[in-house]
């Protein structure tokens, strides 16, 4: 179909493909009229699956398209080293299909589905190229000429070139009959079948041999891994018959059988089940029968002399995480034991890990990366459930790994619980919610009244009462002060009877007990199932046991885990999350990564910093055992001075570009402040969503701030201070966050998460305008904050990636439009939170709040989890119940 050139879009300053169509090709003004008009089509399609198409130009007579610059191997190139794995080629087919399904959803069809227009990303995502072209190329209906389609042309008489592409066409492809979707399943099924054999479908000498093969013969079933799952042998079955309405109607019914397989706990490979083999009984001797009586005899005596078995031994051991492992999403639940108590799984890096306890090692449960939270068991052991943070749904997967499976929506998670009945009760901002543990249905269960927080739920055994921790306030000791409580499900007064003041976290264990932590203690009482009363003194049976940090964003969480059948608990001690638990101090870094100390003021949390215009003071929000507050800081003294002090939650205190006058969050709104302190906050901006202030534009005209949005997450607004109104920066149907402005104030950056890609953007402002692409990462590493530096020649990106955290430089330019020049790497830190803040007005130091460890290259502290084998043994000797 022509010559494909990598350029570079010196407009968008973006990396491009560029496709020049053949001379033949551009003179036939017929076919030249409708490509243009399928390219149109195509242009609409919008999926991460699929390569997209920019444009379509004409220079100096050559028409070309420009596509998007998709880097990676083909997947002929991969198919060149034989089969793939099972459990590989499953995944990459499920993006294949969802492409397809996409496409097909538009009226479009691939036509020439193959592993040469397969491309596969050094980071596994599938992008599938030329779609639709065929058609441009070929036209409609019954007039499709195998000499014209582009699968044939170019090389018709070139034997071996050709081989590769016949060999995916449908039989009434091969007929050159009118084709619709389903030849793209057929399609699907053979690149399916060779990414699983490592050989061709229908293989030949000549094209007559491929095509004889395609129109009569069958696939060569027994190539096929042994053990294959039997549904994709019946997936490939389906998609491979000859007569098209015999196949599949539509390739979700391919997704989907794909996915579950995935999903199946039992894995792709399924273990045959051995034979069993009936022998009849044979006769016994005489003499066996009357030793069999005798032995019956004596055992049944003996059952009046046994002794009740002595207590199963509590023992003790640590899983230590290697030095390529950090907890991360410390703010949620980080570890689960399986109810058997033979597996752990904990968070780190960003997916979910599995130790089985028999063994040494723990492994990465695949299909888990982008930001797992707070895994909690299925009471069966075969699946987990968590958060995903990058797109708030609640999941599950299969303990051996595949492909999640979507739930419900769950914006953050205060806690959950999986129980009889495959119920899941999860806590969330409005309240508690129930949904069936295959996803079929989910309800709020409990609604939470304004202030309110409720955390860990947990349905009782009687399956009539509910469990949870029930929290107001913002201070960051609510949790602490939060009451454990007990709820009917049956009565409709919606009473609720405290059983606890003071704590959180409360599990109910089938000694007797319930269990709940506060501060670092985890702490045990008897627990009366029918009366639902406490009875006795609570009794601390773990201290320092680890919480979550940044108090301010405690979801209430212990960090705790047991396992029901076998009595095991598992946790994480305090030292586990201690480099990760405070921010203790500001310190500046250089561009080569060297730090030391812009503040000797240690705080809990340092939440937001910024440094005023003149570069002499800081302004912060920080926590201490209270509620989170602002505080402006003198650098040269050191002496702090607090701007505000109430319980409200407050974050994000910027200076005005004057340095008069500090703009943050209080509640949902945005407020103005004095910085002498002289007069009240003023209300600046009222909001029914959580405002937060990013930053103000060079002339104080302008502010930009993120909304929370129920759909999107969050998006950009632009506040006026002329018109005292604000209106949404951007439309879209993505979570978007920043904004930060160009010294000159002509541009605004901003981060934008679309799928499993996290994107730094920049746009003409106030607008409308094109964005410009400055960055792109993976968004299950995380990353994202971006500011220009004073100059406005370069913008400074926090980047993250599974070794740590890396500071980048993008050089630009502005004039006469935006360019992405070069990106540089300044210095990464691995592990531990580490939050930029700010850049001094002098352009060569970053704020950077972090831990005194990290900033001085020590790293994490050693991080670990505690398991105390039968500890229902020693939680019953400890604690007595009545």
């Amino acid at each position: 179909m022509g010559e494909v050139w990598r350029a570079r879009d010196s407009k968008l300053g973006r990396e491009v493909a560029i496709k020049t169509l053949p001379e033949e090709f551009a003179k036939d003004e017929e076919r030249l009229a409708r490509f243009e008009r399928e390219a149109k089509l195509l242009a609409s399609l919008n999926h991460p699956n699929i390569a997209a198409i920019y444009d379509l130009e004409e220079d100096n007579g050559t028409r070309f398209l420009v596509l998007e610059l998709v880097e990676g191997d083909t997947l002929a190139e991969r198919l060149k080293h034989g089969a793939i794995p099972v459990e590989e080629s499953l995944k990459l087919a499920l993006q294949i299909a969802e492409a397809l399904e996409a496409a097909h959803e538009k009226g479009v069809i691939h036509r020439d589905l193959k592993p040469a227009n397969i491309k596969v990303t050094p980071h596994g995502k599938v992008k599938v190229l030329d779609f639709g072209l065929a058609k441009a190329f070929a036209g409609d209906g019954s007039d499709v000429n195998l000499s014209q389609s582009p699968t044939l042309s170019m090389a018709a008489t070139q034997q071996g070139v050709i081989l590769g592409t016949a060999a995916y066409m449908s039989p009434e492809q091969a007929r050159g009959q009118e084709v619709d979707k389903r030849a793209d399943i057929w399609a699907f099924g053979v690149v399916l079948f060779e990414m699983l054999t490592g050989r061709g479908t229908f293989d030949g000498g000549t094209v007559s041999d491929v095509l004889a093969g395609v129109l009569r013969a069958d696939p060569d079933w027994n190539s096929l891994p042994p053990n294959l799952h039997p549904r994709i042998r019946l997936l490939l079955e389906r998609c491979l018959e000859k007569e098209s309405k015999d196949r599949y109607g539509d390739i979700s019914d391919a997704r989907v059988d794909v996915q579950k397989v995935l999903a199946d706990p039992s894995g792709v490979i399924v273990q045959p089940v051995a034979d069993v083999v009936h022998v009849p009984p044979k006769p016994l001797l005489p003499w066996v029968a009357l030793a069999v009586a005798l032995s019956m005899i004596v055992s049944s005596v003996a059952i009046w002399n046994l002794k009740p078995a002595p207590p199963r031994l509590v023992k003790r051991l640590s899983h230590v995480l290697p030095a390529d492992q950090s907890f991360t999403g410390v703010g949620r639940g980080l570890v689960s034991i399986s109810p058997d108590g033979s597996q752990l799984v904990y968070v780190a890096n960003e997916q979910l890990y599995l130790r089985n306890l028999d063994q040494m090692e723990s492994r990465p449960i695949q299909g888990t990366e982008g930001g797992p939270r707070n895994p909690f068991f299925s009471p069966d052991g075969r699946w987990v459930a968590f958060q995903s943070s990058v797109d708030q749904q609640l999941k599950k997967i299969a303990i051996s790994g595949g492909v999640p499976v979507t739930l419900c929506d769950a914006t953050w998670l205060f806690g959950a619980s999986w129980g009889e009945g495959d119920t899941i009760v999860f806590g969330q901002l409005e309240g508690i919610k129930r949904v069936s543990g295959n996803g079929a249905s989910c309800e709020l269960l409990i609604a939470t009244e304004p202030g309110e927080l409720v955390h860990g739920p947990e349905i009782l055994p009687d399956g009539k009462s509910i469990l949870f921790t029930l929290a107001s306030g913002t201070g960051s000791d609510r949790w602490d002060e939060a009451q454990i409580v007990v709820q009917s499900l049956e009565s409709e007064s919606e009473e609720r009877t405290v059983v606890v003041e003071g704590g959180s976290d409360a599990r109910y264990v089938p000694t007797g007990h319930l269990v709940y932590v506060l501060e670092d203690v985890l702490f045990a009482v008897p627990f009366d199932l029918t009366t639902l009363e406490v009875s006795g003194e609570a009794v601390s049976v773990v201290q320092g046991r680890a919480r979550t940090p940044a108090p301010g964003f405690r979801s209430g969480t212990g960090h705790f885990s047991f396992s029901a059948d076998s009595g095991d608990l598992a946790y994480i001690p305090a030292a586990g999350v201690a480099a990760a638990r405070l921010l203790q101090k500001l310190f500046w870094f250089d561009t080569d990564g060297k730090a030391v100390p812009a503040l000797e003021a240690e705080r809990e949390s340092y939440l937001w910093a910024e440094v005023s215009p003149d570069g002499d003071r800081v302004v912060a929000a920080t926590t201490e055992t209270g509620a989170i507050n602002i505080w402006i800081y003198d650098l040269a003294t050191g002496t702090p001075t607090q701007l505000t002090d109430d319980d409200q939650f407050k974050s994000n205190p910027i200076w005005t570009p004057d340095g008069e006058r500090v703009t943050f969050r209080r509640g949902s709104n945005i407020y103005s402040q004095l910085v002498d302190g002289s007069a009240p906050a003023d209300l600046l901006w009222e909001s029914d969503q959580p405002a937060v202030p990013i930053e103000w534009s060079p002339d104080g005209q302008f502010l930009a701030f993120n909304r929370s949005d129920p759909e999107t997450l969050s998006d950009i607004w632009i506040y006026s201070v002329q018109d005292a109104t604000a209106e949404p920066f951007l439309d879209t149907a993505l979570r978007e966050i920043g904004g930060r402005f160009s010294p000159d104030g002509e541009w605004i950056s901003y981060t934008r998460f679309e799928g499993d890609e996290l994107q730094v953007l920049v746009a003409p402002f106030p607008g409308p305008g094109l964005a410009r692409q400055a960055h792109t990462s993976s968004s299950r590493f995380g990353g994202g904050w971006n500011k220009w530096s004073p100059d406005g020649k370069q913008l400074y990106i926090r980047g993250a990636g599974p070794d740590g955290v890396t500071m980048m430089a993008v050089q630009v330019e502005t004039e006469p439009d935006f360019r992405r020049v070069e990106t540089r790497s300044l210095f990464s830190v691995h592990g531990g939170l580490f939050v930029v803040s700010d850049i001094h007005p002098d352009g060569d130091r970053l704020l950077i709040a972090t831990s005194e460890a990290i900033a001085s290259g020590q790293g994490l502290v050693s991080q670990q989890i505690n398991v105390v084998l039968n500890f229902f043994e020693e939680l019953k000797e400890r604690v007595p119940v009545p």
